[in-house]
Formats: structure tokens, sequence, C-alpha cells
């Protein structure tokens, strides 16, 4: 190791003097994980012989580092930088805890479509199986995110379950915290790989289309679910965790506070996602005649006719009843999220104030429908006045 003068004592690299009010201590510095790291060693004295013990502690923690058998409870049982690294022993790995959570989703007695989508997430996750617990850092999940080639809210999914999965490592003492909760996946991941929801070509369907879908769906509640879609802009995964109790019969609104995340329900994305949409006449027909199927059944609006179960995510309406419906329609293929971009843009061509449409949407303002809708804000300007005249 090169040395370095630091006042009368020559200290070797990685090595150095920290003075306070109360003396003199030797601080070591490593780096582990891609952390920088530095630790006081406050029982050494600072002389030739502390020096030379603190030398040795260095090339000791750096030599279990490079055979990854470092423990750093074992040499800084105090340290804050357990936060990160977490203090526990190599006794569990990732996959131990991604297994255990999905046993308990399963004695829970979880839907089949739901537990399935577990089991695409626990697959996703696959590159961090075999790492312990202790091992999962910030830096990881990071690279993580942004070596993945899918779609923001399938990234999202993903790391909803293994934070779920992972509490339970929280709960039994093995991390002081959760590293799940210390990474925003939209911050890491490359937006150019695969556009998110958002993302998608806006291509609305028409009228004749919409009529087309209500006639082909196999079932009411197919109808019940596609019309409220079309009429109020929510996306698959609020009218999953919609419910009963979110609706205003005496205002005619539908409070949006919740949304199904890989059969988990939870609070919106943004504070603007939680919003009141006003119904039209068509989204309260379509509550009137699903409030004889399951307003006395369940808490949840939308269920899944097969089953009699609440829709457990996006992903299960697409497959189970979209894809077919719209095959019988003979409509051309569109994935559902385009219900959402066919009520935008009939409320564009409608000419309403664009500050009130991007509050029904979930949109903090209107700077989200330039972003995606530009195009139609300029096919109808100059147009609107005589169109909202003629409604």
């Amino acid at each position: 190791m090169g040395k370095k003068k630091q006042g009368s004592l020559s200290l070797p690299r990685g090595i150095t003097e920290r003075h306070n009010k109360s003396g003199s201590t030797l601080v070591i510095t490593f780096t582990y994980k891609g952390v920088l790291c530095r630790e006081p060693l406050s029982r050494i004295e600072v002389n030739a012989r502390g020096i030379k013990y603190a030398e040795r502690l260095l090339g000791e923690i750096q030599n279990k580092i490079a055979t990854g058998d470092f423990e750093y409870a074992k040499y800084f049982p105090k340290s804050k930088k357990l936060q990160i690294f977490g203090g526990v022993k190599k006794t569990k790995n990732i996959k131990a805890y991604l297994d255990e959570y999905l046993n308990i989703c399963e004695n829970r007695n979880l839907s089949p479509s739901t537990i399935g989508g577990y089991k695409k997430c626990m697959s996703a996750l696959s590159g961090l199986h075999k790492m312990h617990v202790a091992e999962l850092t910030p830096g990881v999940l990071k690279n993580w995110i942004a070596s993945r080639t899918t779609r923001l809210k399938t990234i999202r999914n993903n790391l909803s379950f293994l934070r779920s999965a992972l509490d339970e490592a929280v709960t039994d003492g093995l991390l002081a915290v959760n590293p799940v909760t210390l990474v925003s996946a939209s911050r890491y991941h490359v937006v150019e790989n695969v556009p998110d929801d958002d993302d998608y070509e806006v291509d609305p369907f028409a009228p004749a289309e919409t009529a087309a879908i209500y006639s082909a769906c196999r079932y009411q509640e197919w109808e019940n679910l596609f019309r409220f879609a079309f009429n109020t802009g929510l996306r698959s995964s609020e009218l999953c965790a919609l419910a009963w109790d979110d609706i205003d019969f005496i205002g005619n609104t539908a409070h949006v506070q919740n949304a199904s995340v890989a059969g988990v329900i939870k609070g919106t994305k943004t504070k603007a996602g939680t919003r009141n949409v006003e119904l039209n006449n068509e989204a309260l027909q379509a509550l009137q005649a699903q409030k004889a199927i399951t307003f006395m059944k369940s808490p949840y609006i939308f269920s899944d006719p097969k089953t009699g179960a609440p829709w457990a995510n996006a992903d299960a309406i697409r497959k189970k009843a979209w894809v077919p419906t719209l095959k019988k329609a003979g409509v051309r293929y569109r994935n559902p999220y385009q219900t959402r971009h066919t009520f935008a843009t009939r409320h564009i061509s409608q000419g309403v104030n664009l500050f009130w449409l991007a509050g029904q949407m979930g949109h903090k303002g209107p700077e989200m429908l330039f972003r995606h809708y530009g195009t139609y804000l300029a096919a109808y300007d100059g147009n609107t006045n005589i169109i909202a005249k003629g409604q």
C-alpha cells in the first residue's frame, strides 16, 4: 500500500485521521457493492501500532470483499451503512422469500389469474434469485431496472411483488430497510425500450366500432365494463379496483382512488390520479345494469362472469374479455388503453375545457393532453365552437 503523511504520522492508502474535540480517530475507507464506505476505529489509538492494526484490518476487509465473504454487520455492527447493506448473515436468498410470499398468497385463496401474475413476476426476477437478501442494494436494483426491456408498468408490477416478499425479511429482522422502497423505477427505466401504456399510439375507436363492441359482448358484465370504460376514461387497473362505495349516485360521480397492480389493490400513483370522475348517462346505464349482478355480492363493481370474482388485473380483462369481443365484433384490434384515448379525443372534438378534461383523466394539467393528443387538438382548433354548439 502507498503511504501518505498526515500530521506527524505516515498513513497507508485508505486510512485517514479524523480530528475532533475529544482527540483523533483513525478512519478506514473502502468500496463495498459500489458504495464508498468510511468507518471510524474509535477504540484504536492513533499511533504507529494502531495504524498497523488499521492497515491489516483494511486488507482483511478488502480480501473478504473480493471473495464475496464480507459481512458488514460482523465488522461494524453499529454502522449506519447497515441501513443500506442489512445486518444479516447469508442464510436466505431472494428466491426463498419470493417462494414464501407466493405460498402466503396461495393460502389466501387468491384467484388463479392473480397467482399466475405473481408467478410471471417471479420469473422476471430470476436474475436476482440466488442473491442473498443482504446483498440486494438500491444500486443492484438500479442496474436491474436499467437492464429491463419491458414496459415501465411491468417493471413496477415486478418490483411491487419483490417489495411485498422482502417485507417478510424486514419482519424477520434480516433487513433493516426494504431496499425496493429506496428506488424509483421511472428514474432508471430506459424509456426508449418499450412504450408504457400512456405512450401507445393514439388510435381511438369510431362510434360505429364501439357500438359493434357492445353488441359482440358474450356477457352483460363485459358490455357494462366496456361501456363504463369508454365513457369515463378509467384505466383497466382502476376499473379492477373500483368499488361500489366509490360511486355517488346522487352527484353522479365516481371517486377514483385505487388501482389493481399485479392483483394487489393500492392507491393511485399520483395525487392527481385520485379524482372524482363525472358520470354521463351511458356510464350510469352501465352501472345500473351491473348493480343487479354484483351490488349485493361484492364490494367491487366489475367481476369476471366466468368465476364470479372481481377482475384480478388489467391483463385478465384483456385476455379473457377484450380480445375475444373485438374478434367477434370484427373490429381491428387495439389494446384496451384505447378506450381511454377514445374518451379523450371525443371530448376534445366537443371543445371541452382542457383543464376539466385533464382532471377527469387524472393529469395535473393539460400538458399531458398536448403531449398525447396534439394532432387532434390542432385538427379541431377553430371548429370546436361550432361542434360544441351543435351538441
